[in-house]
């Protein structure tokens, strides 16, 4: 490292840092000043209202009322702005690069960070990451290159990139390096303890990551990342680029993130708002489809806990049947025909007018044949309104009642019971109570009956661990959503079935989507990440060249003393350390608590968990998915408890979850996914 260099950039952070200090102090005045007026306005408001007041149209009422409004808002923005500035102030940028445009003679630096910093002239201190131009830092090697501007493509020279390690605002050491990121700067960042919230990535935004987050296509994507690519980090920081990209158009408010649980969207809630934007409106699928059904049910966490630890052969089996397209193309069959059957049309008298059942029948049956149910009532109330000579709009109540008589002449209307009858037409078992992996087609047999009502509209919406929902779910969420969606996950961590890449093939072909692969995993150390893959029995992922500590398996009856030794040495060699005990179900949570009195003192977490600063954590597989913890631990990893398909799935899911120590602790003869084969 250049002594000279060092000093002129550790100049150059005191003068960015003293323009964030003025810029700070500029904003915070004005947001005081803002106050002022906004009380001075309200203030004024509320003594003069009857002066102001003018029954014959004057707008002054209006207009002050105007000014409060445009003043809040106003500071809104600005108290954002603040908080940026004062985050910013202690890691003004993370890198710079040189690049001189073609045929222009003077080359130029150009500082990265997280948002835009001018100084009192306009020049530019530090370009936000989202810029079109900082796509050169992410991008490129040195040499030729160029980035698309709104005006076009951008040609030059690249000849320097640099990172910068800068700690409360004290610049520590730089790299110049000619590709990104830097392998000491990203092994530091991945060598970091877990934290209970998922933080940015914008320091060490791979290429491949980089690719998708910026691009310039708004349409279905399918990103198969393999367990710690980044895949939810990508999304993520994919919201902030559209953000910045299109913010004259496109708010917080319109994007939707569809997260697996409650315990992961409290996990990646702080994302956004640590790179400077508002959170999107985050949800599960169980809350929206317990909404617009009307009615509570078990939700995936819950049914598959019980069939983890009860489950039949069978009930893996009617899984596997409802995760297939050519169950999904037989219900759309069904739902585009059968369905349709149970309207029974017959003549209606209103007075003296008649609609005969023959006029009724032909057109729900022939007329509107391609439309769902609902539609067809719709038209056909319409029609009846149509026959008295009166719009609907005067008359609302007529053609309500009107779709209320041609629903009575349903043979059901009853969702439950017309599923029922699509499981018996494909030989299925009926079911008595609603489970996870039937709730999209109750909902798509409702959509299809009457329509969707919902307050869930959104221009973006991004899907995650979608290895989790069936096809027939990809199917609803496009009659929920009639825009631009992302779908993410890793079809080797599904828990209750295989997936292969022919399903994914299939997925893009059904949501319309292109298939976009993250493929090298930065979460766990080599030695966890090839030992997963050797559970897994393929390998799936590349990794970075992290090492640490080997996997450590240990059998023994006493198994209770070994995991208590493991928590024990960890509270002497890593105290600030995230351990997580991981089960393969809730009975075996209860079963440790009950064994051991250091284990019952573990924090649990669930699905309706909050994630919190707990040092030691006990879970199940299923709830641990997206999630990361420092050590952790795998209890009963024995040959009974571990033995099928969906046992080595759930191993799987487990050790990916480590990102340091990974421990298997068994009171019998090892699960045969830990043991090497011959």
């Amino acid at each position: 490292m250049d002594k000279k260099v060092f000093q002129n950039e550790k100049k150059y952070l005191k003068n960015v840092q003293n323009t964030i200090k003025v810029k700070q102090k500029e904003t915070n005045n004005t947001i005081e000043e803002n106050k002022d007026k906004i009380e001075e306005l309200k203030k004024y408001f509320a003594e003069d209202f009857y002066a102001l007041y003018d029954p014959e149209g004057n707008d002054e009422v209006a207009n002050v009322n105007l000014q409060i409004e445009n003043l809040e808002v106003l500071n809104v923005n600005l108290n954002k702005l603040s908080l940026r500035l004062l985050k910013q102030k202690k890691n003004p940028y993370f890198g710079r690069f040189d690049f001189k445009v073609e045929n222009e003679e003077k080359e130029n630096s150009y500082y990265i960070g997280i948002g835009h910093i001018q100084d009192k002239d306009n020049n530019n201190l530090v370009f936000d990451w989202r810029a079109d131009i900082s796509s050169l830092y992410y991008d490129d090697i040195l040499g030729p290159c160029s980035y698309e501007s709104p005006s076009g493509e951008i040609k030059g020279n690249l000849s320097l990139k640099r990172q910068f390690k800068i700690e409360n605002g004290d610049l520590k050491f730089y790299l110049d390096s000619n590709l990104i990121i830097d392998d000491n700067i990203l092994m530091e960042e991945l060598s970091k303890n877990a934290t209970a919230k998922m933080h940015d990535i914008v320091s060490t935004i791979q290429k491949e990551q980089n690719v998708l987050i910026r691009s310039p296509e708004i349409k279905n994507t399918i990103v198969q990342g393999v367990a710690g690519s980044g895949k939810t980090s990508v999304a993520m920081h994919r919201v902030s680029y559209l953000l910045y990209k299109y913010r004259n158009t496109l708010k917080n408010e319109d994007i939707l993130v569809l997260s697996p649980s409650e315990l992961f969207a409290d996990y990646i809630e702080e994302v956004l708002p640590s790179i400077g934007d508002d959170k999107p409106y985050t949800t599960t699928f169980s809350n929206i489809a317990k909404r617009l059904l009307g009615f509570d049910f078990k939700t995936r966490e819950e049914t598959l806990n019980e069939l983890i630890t009860n489950g039949k052969q069978k009930d893996f089996e009617n899984i596997a049947i409802k995760y297939s397209f050519e169950f999904l193309e037989a219900f759309k069959e069904f739902l585009n025909n059968d369905i349709c059957n149970l309207f029974v049309p017959k003549t209606l008298v209103f007075g003296t007018l008649v609609i005969t059942e023959e006029e009724i029948r032909d057109i729900y049956y022939n007329k509107l044949k391609t439309l769902p149910i609902y539609k067809r009532i719709e038209a056909i109330a319409e029609h009846i309104v149509d026959l008295f000579n009166i719009p609907r709009s005067k008359n609302p109540e007529l053609f309500e009642r009107a779709k209320k008589i041609l629903y009575s002449k349903m043979i059901t209307t009853d969702a439950l019971r017309i599923y029922n009858i699509f499981l018996r037409s494909q030989e299925l078992d009926e079911i008595e109570n609603v489970t996870a992996y039937d709730i999209a087609q109750i909902l798509l047999i409702k959509e299809n009956l009457f329509g969707f009502n919902h307050n869930y509209t959104a221009k973006y919406v991004i899907v995650d661990e979608m290895q989790d929902y069936t096809p027939c779910h990809f199917y609803l969420f496009d009659k929920l959503w009639h825009c631009p969606k992302m779908y993410l996950g890793d079809i080797h961590q599904s828990i209750d079935k295989t997936l292969s890449n022919d399903y994914l093939q299939m997925l893009a072909k059904e949501t319309k989507s292109k298939i976009q692969y993250l493929t090298k995993s930065y979460r766990s150390t080599l030695q966890i990440s090839r030992f997963s893959q050797r559970i897994l029995g393929k390998r799936v992922a590349n990794n970075v060249n992290r090492n640490g500590e080997e996997v450590r398996f240990i059998t023994s009856r006493n198994y209770i003393k070994k995991i208590e030794e493991i928590i024990k040495e960890k509270e002497e060699k890593y105290p600030d350390r995230i351990l997580c005990i991981i089960c393969k179900s809730k009975a075996e949570i209860e079963l440790l608590q009950e064994k051991s009195k250091m284990i019952a003192r573990f924090e649990e977490l669930d699905e309706n968990s909050e994630m919190s600063e707990a040092k030691n954590i006990i879970t199940t597989v299923i709830n641990s998915k997206g999630v990361e913890f420092d050590m952790v631990i795998v209890p009963f990893a024995n040959d009974v408890n571990y033995k099928t398909e969906l046992d080595r799935n759930l191993l799987y899911v487990a050790s990916t979850r480590a990102l340091h120590n990974l421990y298997f602790v068994a009171d019998k003869k090892p699960s045969r996914f830990l043991v090497k084969r011959k």
